[in-house]
């Protein structure tokens, strides 16, 4: 059914235009192509006509030269929800439209006029950080006064750092989740689940897997690729490869809870929680270091789920590693306690890097 002609895009094109991506130093999308990208879909917005197809169809170069390309997992995230608001069947989610978390930024880059038409373009980039340090500072110091339930993620009690014990608790020191790292279990809701690699032959096939693990594979591989990369094409051997990475929890009977895939390492935030009937969570971060970031779990439909922040002060055992808030429609569920507790170190990990000495952790 056509729109009436009083129809008007939940975004327009200046908005588009004031968007400002991070410049990472690692490798990221050329800046000219996405600009250019940004500057047509501004232009259809503008007239009324359909911007849709522009993102659609298209694709962008990586760049190896710091300061030359976008952070891509920003770029990803900010045209995959730009395509949603736009296609004709688009509907407003009923009650959105209150969500406290609705507007709050989840990747690394701002909507706000950093940038100044008559000044430099290579001075630019380094106004956009500083700008975009300061906003990730102001959320930092406000993340305690969003609204949700508050959990502390830390160790439990003294003892070696290797193979310690981690608790997940309310902010009434309730402990609502465990995890041991030996042996790799986990413990929520009275039960016990261990952690342990899919069990996917090295010659394989995709038929002969369990059922999701192929959609898993493809979709952990595009998160790491970039979903508009240019040129491009997942092989059966990269396919496998994703497959035989990803992780399950199972419970005493191996019935899987929850697979992960991805990593976020090395500010990239590919880290994938995926649920048995294919819901998914991605957890995002946004933040110049690790003392202003925030790394945001979000669904399959977009939708912020859960809020982390590194704590500070205190000695390593006395103190909570994490803090953590859960949006307040969410119910807090045997199944999300889960993927917190497996999740609550991916906010460290991502600003680990290969010659740093991190690891991801898993």
């Amino acid at each position: 059914m056509a729109r009436p002609s009083s129809y008007a895009p939940p975004v327009n094109g200046d908005e588009v235009r004031d968007t400002w991506f991070l410049r990472p130093e690692q490798q990221g999308y050329d800046v000219s192509e996405v600009d250019d990208l940004l500057r047509r879909v501004a232009a259809e917005l503008d007239v009324g006509r359909p911007a849709g197809p522009l993102i659609e169809n298209a694709t962008f170069r990586r760049r190896h030269i710091s300061g030359r390309g976008y952070d891509i997992d920003a770029v990803d995230w900010f045209l995959d929800q730009l395509l949603l608001l736009l296609r004709p069947v688009h509907t407003e989610p009923a009650g959105t439209s209150a969500d406290p978390c609705r507007d709050l930024a989840v990747a690394q880059f701002t909507r706000s006029r950093v940038g100044d038409a008559a000044e430099p373009p290579a001075r630019q980039p380094r106004n956009l950080r500083k700008y975009l340090s300061g906003e990730c500072e102001n959320a930092w110091r406000d993340f305690g006064q969003a609204p949700g339930l508050h959990l502390l993620w830390g160790r439990a009690g003294g003892g070696r750092l290797w193979g310690a014990r981690y608790e997940l608790r309310t902010a009434e020191q309730q402990t609502i989740a465990s995890r041991d790292r030996r042996p790799r279990t986990v413990s929520a809701g009275g039960r016990s689940f261990t952690y342990k690699k899919t069990d996917i032959p090295a010659r394989s096939t995709a038929d002969s897997w369990p059922p999701g693990i192929a959609e898993l594979a493809l979709r952990s591989w595009r998160d790491d690729t970039g979903h508009f990369t240019a040129g491009w094409a997942m092989s059966s051997k990269a396919q496998r490869r994703e497959a035989r990475s990803a992780h399950e929890l199972v419970d005493k009977t191996g019935i899987p809870i929850l697979y992960t895939s991805g990593k976020n390492f090395n500010r990239r935030a590919c880290a994938c929680v995926t649920f048995p009937d294919q819901r998914w969570l991605r957890f995002l971060v946004r933040g110049t270091e690790s003392g202003n970031a925030i790394m945001t779990a979000v669904d399959q439909a977009g939708n912020r789920v859960a809020r982390y922040r590194k704590s500070t002060g205190g000695l390593p055992w006395e103190r909570a590693e994490a803090e953590i808030t859960v949006h307040p429609d969410r119910e807090l569920t045997d199944e999300l306690v889960l993927a917190i507790a497996i999740s609550a170190e991916w906010l460290r990990s991502y600003f680990g890097s290969p010659g740093s000495g991190g690891v991801p952790g898993v």
